[in-house]
């Protein structure tokens, strides 16, 4: 997976007010599926999560958590399904999962 600086990625999700965070998803859920065979390709991932209004969002922060854990990272699944439903998960979650990306 690509390994991207948490520095940048906090700037860029604070900055674009959460345009980056489309592209991130789109990528993360696009490497994600090249390692893992697992989900949708990043298209159809974005397509999802407007389609359902984001809640299929809330469902892949549970998946991606496990995902990365199939791939040797610790299983986060869960802690970021709670801090999703309690609403940081938006600028939280994906540096936890950039940070355990970046660790594999």
């Amino acid at each position: 997976m690509q390994k991207r600086s948490l520095v940048t990625v906090v700037l860029l999700l604070l900055f674009t007010f959460g345009i980056y965070a489309l592209i991130w998803n789109y990528k993360f859920q696009q490497e994600l599926k090249e390692k893992t065979g697992e989900g949708f390709s990043g298209g159809m991932h974005l397509l999802m999560m407007f389609i359902t209004f984001g809640i299929y969002a809330i469902y892949w922060q549970y998946a991606a958590g496990k995902r990365l854990a199939k791939l040797g990272a610790s299983d986060n699944s869960i802690l970021y399904l709670v801090l999703v439903l309690l609403g940081v998960g938006g600028i939280a979650n994906p540096l936890l999962m950039q940070n355990q990306a970046n660790n594999l």
